[in-house]
Parts: structure tokens; C-alpha cells; sequence
């Protein structure tokens, strides 16, 4: 097994990660998602995939080290995420994780029980659930405490426009923005994409909600 530790990350390693996943960009969604985690769990983790969320940095730095790489074309978050949507779908029915979209299979990343994961999973395809509608599901059946200390918690509505406010800021110049993607590469413009088409739909799904 590769030794993890931080004084042992070897550059070999990274580089040869790094053109694997570059290489690999060109599939996408779960076949993306997949390659990755296969590819990373093996290579940096010894075949464990408990190590993945282990907070020990003896057994995370090759990996942290990796998603740091000035010449990974995908950012940190991007590469976190994938390799566990990736860990999901192998844990899923064949016919259940290929019926879901990538925005389905973020939702179900908040849900850690199996079971309870691949139930919901299973309800999602068989009902033609929207990503939306199984968010709503998972929110209701698995709701966050309510925070106590201090003052009020702000409403999720008020906190998801803020939030979406402050990361639009003043650049609402469409041709500055068309200028900033072509700048991007390839995986981000796509990853760029995804994220527009998802604020979108829970936009549309939000005007909807509150003009019914």
C-alpha cells in the first residue's frame, strides 16, 4: 500500500493521477463519477473507501495533495463529490443509479443510512421523481435540528437568495460572463453548465412554490 503519510507524497503519483483524470474528463455523469472513485479508492486509499472520509492527514495528504495539483483540470469540490457519487451508484441496483441524474445522486449523498439511501433511490425511479421532489422528500424525512442558541434561524428561502446575491454580486453582464466560460475548460464549462441548469430549476421550482 502506498504510504500516506505527508512527508511521502510521491510527485510520480500525483502526475500520474492528474493525467488519468484529465484523460478521463471526456466521459461524463455517472460514468465519470465512477471512473474516478474506482480509480482514486484504489490508488490513494489502498482500496478502502472508509479512508475516504477519514480525518486522519496521514491518510488523506497524497489525496489533498492531488485535489491542490495546479494541473488537475477540476476543482477540489468538483473531484470530492464525484468520487463519491461514484462510491453511490456502485453501492446501487444497476437499474436504479443509471435512472438518475447527477443532481438526483447529489441528493442522496446527504443520506448516510444504506438502506434507507437505496430506498429512496428505488421510489425516485419508480415514481419519475424530480431531483427537486426527492430533495423535498429527503428534506422532510430527514430535517435539521433547529438552532437554538442565539438569534432566530433565517428562513432557507431568504438564506438561498442571499446567497445566491452575494455570489452574483454586480457581474450581471452577459457578455462579460460569455467571455469569463470561454476561458474555462473543458470540464468546468460542463460542471459550469450543470450548476446554471440546476440554480434554474430550483429557481423555477421556488417562483412556483410561492405564486401558487
Amino acid at each position: 500500500m502506498t504510504d500516506l503519510t505527508p512527508h511521502a507524497i510521491d510527485p510520480n503519483l500525483l502526475n500520474g493521477a492528474v493525467d488519468f483524470i484529465n484523460r478521463a474528463i471526456h466521459a461524463s455523469g455517472t460514468q465519470l463519477a465512477a471512473i474516478l472513485s474506482e480509480y482514486v479508492i484504489d490508488t490513494f486509499f489502498g482500496g478502502e473507501v472508509s479512508l475516504l472520509s477519514s480525518k486522519d492527514p496521514t491518510k488523506t495528504a497524497s489525496f489533498r495533495a492531488l485535489c491542490e495539483h495546479p494541473g488537475l483540470q477540476m476543482g477540489a469540490s468538483t473531484l470530492h463529490r464525484l468520487v463519491k457519487i461514484g462510491v453511490q451508484v456502485s453501492h446501487l441496483p444497476a437499474d436504479i443509479s443509471e435512472n438518475l441524474t447527477m443532481t438526483h445522486h447529489r441528493a442522496l449523498l446527504t443520506v448516510q443510512e444504506p438502506g434507507k439511501k437505496a430506498s429512496l433511490a428505488r421510489k425516485a425511479v419508480k415514481h419519475h421523481w424530480t431531483a427537486q421532489k426527492l430533495q423535498e422528500v429527503i428534506a422532510a424525512e430527514f430535517p435539521q435540528p433547529a438552532d437554538t442558541r442565539g438569534r432566530p434561524t433565517k428562513p432557507e428561502v431568504l438564506k438561498w437568495l442571499g446567497a445566491l446575491r452575494t455570489a452574483a454580486g454586480d457581474k450581471r453582464n452577459p457578455a462579460a460572463f460569455a467571455a469569463d466560460f470561454a476561458k474555462l475548460t473543458e470540464v468546468d464549462q460542463a460542471a459550469t453548465l450543470l450548476t446554471m441548469a440546476e440554480l434554474r430549476s430550483e429557481l423555477d421550482a421556488l417562483l412556483a412554490a410561492v405564486s401558487a
